[in-house]
């Protein structure tokens, strides 16, 4: 049995692995995000949300999924050996799988290859030849994918998310005597809940009280494993995009809009919410020509942080069509809008290009062990 750490024994452990190199995230792919919420590391527990159709989802796989496995393919982080574990509510595996393809595809062939065409949805959305053949260049990929995403898709209450999670953390360690003995202990384990207003009452509880038992359960199993980070997807409350508060110009996401959402502020470390101002019909919003930009202008507030600066607003391109999310220049720095409503402006910078070695994967095993952050993906 380990012996257990006194308070100043842990205190000056935390402290070493900091100076070795150990407390640094992986990289979101936002040079922002990961200065303000420290990047993507175990341990920590986020909360995204948002009003409907304003790309829940598809950011979370985007920042929290997509680019810290391409860092970590990179050779950034190695130790970090990142898994996750999904329970999608809302959409298969499969469909993930197309949004995460997407993304790939277009990094590293710089073609857009939308959801509906992959799946051929529709009868203008047919998948070409070519299209197929870019698709089974991802094979590589899509192994990867088979190898660190673990899925759950059915009904989730209480009972099945704690049978779900003892059988995933017993890949990745062992319960000794009650305590949670990591394998690696410097990886991350994140466990995405898509989304939290899908969870079924059980045991004559509201919704509520079994969301707010599933959001205390994760907070026992981030804190006892240290490798869990959970990622939970909320949906706004009715109120967050009333008439009334539009006109008093509070459309401004805020704590309050998830008021309805139980105890997952409280438990949560970093919580994020997305603003679609196009969604309002503005024409303007923080000096941003919202009128040209359209919907491929996302607000990304901090609205909480317990390791930076909160209560600010990360000005963000979207581009649905790849399920791409790109920081954006200030305002006073944008001289033609129009570049910013197509995703091929991210094509133009190096610094933006993946371009993921699949074929080198084995080297990755040789990279040094030096975590330095890099913001490879930043504007």
């Amino acid at each position: 049995m380990a012996k257990e750490l006194s308070g100043l024994e842990e205190f000056f452990q935390l402290v070493d692995e900091g100076r070795e190199g150990h407390n640094i995230g992986l990289s979101t792919g936002s040079a922002k995000l990961d200065l303000y919420a420290d990047g993507y590391l175990p341990g920590v527990s986020f909360l995204i949300g948002g009003a409907s159709g304003t790309g829940k989802t598809t950011f979370t796989l985007y920042r929290y999924v997509y680019c810290p496995l391409v860092a970590y393919l990179r050779g950034e982080c190695k130790e970090r050996d990142p898994h996750w574990k999904m329970f999608s509510l809302e959409m298969t595996r499969s469909q993930v799988y197309a949004k995460l393809v997407s993304m790939y595809i277009f990094d590293n062939f710089g073609v857009e290859l939308r959801f509906k065409q992959i799946f051929s949805r529709g009868k203008d959305c047919k998948l070409s030849d070519e299209e197929y053949e870019l698709l089974t260049k991802c094979k590589d990929f899509i192994k990867i994918l088979d190898e660190r995403l673990s899925f759950f898709e059915g009904s989730l209450n209480e009972a099945t998310y704690l049978k779900e999670m003892d059988e995933e953390l017993e890949k990745w360690g062992t319960f000794e005597e009650g305590k949670y003995i990591p394998n690696n202990p410097h990886m991350i384990l994140g466990v995405v809940i898509d989304h939290m207003t899908l969870i079924k009452a059980s045991n004559g509880r509201s919704k509520k009280e079994e969301i707010d038992a599933i959001s205390r359960d994760s907070v026992q199993i981030r804190n006892n494993t240290k490798i869990v980070s959970p990622i939970m997807i909320s949906q706004f409350n009715r109120n967050s995009n009333g008439q009334e508060r539009m006109k008093q110009g509070l459309q401004d996401p805020s704590i309050e809009d998830y008021k309805d959402s139980g105890s997952l502020v409280e438990d949560s470390m970093v919580v994020i919410g997305l603003f679609s101002p196009h969604k309002y019909k503005l024409a303007t919003y923080k000096k941003y020509n919202i009128k040209t930009l359209e919907q491929c202008f996302i607000g990304v507030f901090i609205l909480k942080s317990r390791f930076g600066a909160s209560d600010m607003m990360i000005p963000t391109g979207f581009y649905g069509d790849c399920s791409h999310y790109a920081d954006l220049p200030k305002p006073e720095n944008i001289y033609d809008y129009e570049k910013y409503t197509n995703p091929n402006w991210l094509l133009e910078d190096e610094v933006q290009q993946l371009n993921v070695e699949l074929s080198n994967v084995d080297e990755v095993e040789e990279v040094d062990n030096n975590c330095e952050n890099k913001y490879s993906f930043t504007l």
